[in-house]
């Protein structure tokens, strides 16, 4: 048995303001008997002081590094607790319970994952994840890591995260881990965290290659299957431009059904 149930890694860049709400939330939990861990990338904008005056920070690192997940790699490398959550600068824990709350459900299952609020300022909105992962699910999406707690020693056994991606590794650990060996995975309805829409994979000029990258990941992983992936997003992508045209919008409104 860890000393800890749990170990949150934050992974931070020059967001001295996302890092400090990231920290409070963390800090107003009314469980506090975690790990806390902040890989920093050797920011010049004031984070590190930030992080050398909090001092329930268990551990911390301040060197610039290759990018996101390997800020996330160096993470793991010093975490002790039994499960991982990633709760990067800018995200907050949902409520100040959220920890004492989940921390009964945590068990024998590898990956448990909660709801995500997703903190957008035109239009926040609460993701409800599916009770059951389906390879359907996690193909076209994803689990979020600031809402999954991850055990620890599936890094242990199946690699950390595959830093050839900058944008998808998370992905491409889950669709590996679960759809290719079989971690157990269990849905609690419970919301998480609230994510910060500023990030990386928010962005929209980042999308292509975020599309791109999970190309890369199923030839590596599901090589038999990839050929699979080209005809189904060539299909969904002819099905949503016919759905999108003016002639089908006519059709629907007549009752014909067919591409609904």
């Amino acid at each position: 048995m860890t000393k800890y149930s749990i170990s949150i890694i934050t992974v931070n860049l020059n967001n001295k303001t996302g890092l400090l709400k990231t920290i409070t939330s963390i800090q107003k939990q009314t469980l506090n008997e975690i790990e806390y861990i902040v890989i920093d990338g050797g920011s010049t904008d004031g984070s590190k002081e930030l992080i050398e005056q909090t001092q329930f920070i268990s551990k911390w690192v301040s060197e610039e590094d290759e990018g996101i997940y390997d800020a996330m790699n160096k993470g793991i490398a010093l975490a002790t607790g039994e499960y991982l959550l990633f709760l990067n600068s800018g995200d907050c824990l949902h409520e100040n319970t959220t920890l004492e709350k989940i921390v009964p459900l945590l068990n024998q299952f590898d990956i448990i994952y909660g709801d995500l609020f997703f903190a957008d300022k035109l239009n926040p909105y609460i993701y409800h994840y599916p009770s059951e992962l389906s390879f359907s699910f996690l193909f076209n999406a994803s689990l979020a890591h600031p809402a999954t707690f991850i055990k620890r020693d599936l890094f242990g056994r199946f690699g950390k995260y595959d830093t050839r991606f900058q944008i998808a590794a998370d992905w491409a650990f889950f669709i590996k881990v679960i759809a290719q060996k079989n971690a157990s995975t269990k849905h609690v309805k419970q919301v998480i965290s609230n994510f910060d829409t500023n990030g990386i994979s928010s962005r929209e000029e980042n999308q292509l290659k975020i599309a791109n990258e999970r190309k890369a990941v199923l030839e590596i992983e599901f090589p038999l299957f990839y050929q699979d992936y080209l005809t189904h997003t060539n299909t969904q992508n002819t099905l949503e431009k016919i759905r999108s045209s003016s002639a089908f919008r006519l059709l629907k409104k007549i009752g014909v059904k067919k591409f609904q």
